[in-house]
């Protein structure tokens, strides 16, 4: 079997709980070059909006939402930073980071609705432009997601022809749960076997983000995923978080022996493996220079793997 290395990564440029790196068109050059380097081949950008904030002009968001200014189109540098490299480009949707979490779904749509027609028309024309990502986040069915998920991921299709990709997390850590228990991977299975039933011919791939587990379960709850989604269609990513949950600020680069374990564990049961997000977390430009080592880190168990 060849060993699957991380070939995509989420850019998280209107941050949410990650800092700022402040970076501008040459440093985003760099970056770009570097995934290139690194043989990534998918570039996601997480939400193109939150709130007030917005990554790109949008008639359809300020309409709605008040935001603040844009002062550069990051959706077109990303866009043109792919097509030069052989990138593909997916667009992730608006989070309003409000209506949905009040149960008002119906507005969260109707934004995201007149977002995707804008987004495509400004846009489509890119041949970087290969797929959209769908920002919502959850680990069930809570917050009418499939309401969401589905009629959204049915535009964006209908429309453009192009995949849809989701990366919920698992419920599977105290600190995840909350006070709710812990789901087992039984329950789990159990749980997505009926959304991946919804999401059948509507979403394409579906990427859980690994570290939302313990490190001795991600195998079962892996293993779940793919029993849950066996004769749907969707395929099943791996989302390596290359960044660290149990540190007690939020957050840093991982450990590299974690983020190691969780790639060798995913090997037989996985597509595709992604990465939130490299520029933060593990690239030689970061703004952590534990990010840089833990690229060379990276690169020691690529070659080790692989030889």
């Amino acid at each position: 079997m060849t060993y699957k290395k991380i070939t995509g990564t989420f850019i998280d440029e209107i941050t949410v709980d990650i800092p700022s790196q402040n970076w501008g068109p040459q440093e985003w050059e760099r970056e770009f070059d570097t995934f290139a380097e690194a043989g990534l081949d998918t570039v996601v950008l997480i939400r193109a909006g939150c709130g007030e904030r917005l990554a790109c002009p949008s008639k359809a968001v300020s309409d709605r939402v008040a935001t603040l200014p844009v002062y550069v189109d990051l959706v077109r540098l990303f866009l043109d930073l792919s097509e030069a490299r052989g990138i593909g480009f997916y667009l992730g949707l608006y989070d309003s980071n409000h209506f949905w979490y009040r149960h008002d779904w119906r507005t969260e749509v109707e934004i995201n609705r007149a977002f995707i027609a804008e987004m495509w028309e400004r846009y489509g024309d890119s041949p970087a432009f290969r797929g959209w990502y769908l920002p919502h986040e959850t680990t069930d069915s809570s917050l009418r997601i499939l309401d969401i998920n589905t009629t959204l991921a049915e535009q964006a299709k209908s429309s453009t022809g192009l995949p849809v990709l989701i990366s919920p997390y698992y419920m599977g850590r105290k600190d995840i749960a909350g006070a709710q228990p812990v789901r087992t991977p039984e329950e789990h299975r159990r749980i997505w076997e009926e959304i991946f039933g919804r999401y059948q011919g509507l979403v394409d791939a579906c990427a859980f983000q690994d570290a939302t587990t313990d490190l001795l379960q991600l195998e079962e709850y892996t293993k779940a995923t793919v029993e849950a989604a066996r004769g749907t269609g969707i395929a099943i990513w791996s989302n390596a978080e290359t960044f660290d949950r149990d540190m007690p600020i939020r957050f840093p680069p991982t450990d590299w022996r974690k983020l190691a374990h969780r790639l060798d564990t995913v090997q037989p049961y996985v597509d595709k493996i992604i990465t939130f997000e490299f520029p933060h977390f593990m690239s030689p430009n970061s703004m952590w220079p534990s990010a840089q080592a833990l690229y060379r880190r990276y690169q020691d168990l690529i070659a080790d793997r692989t030889r």
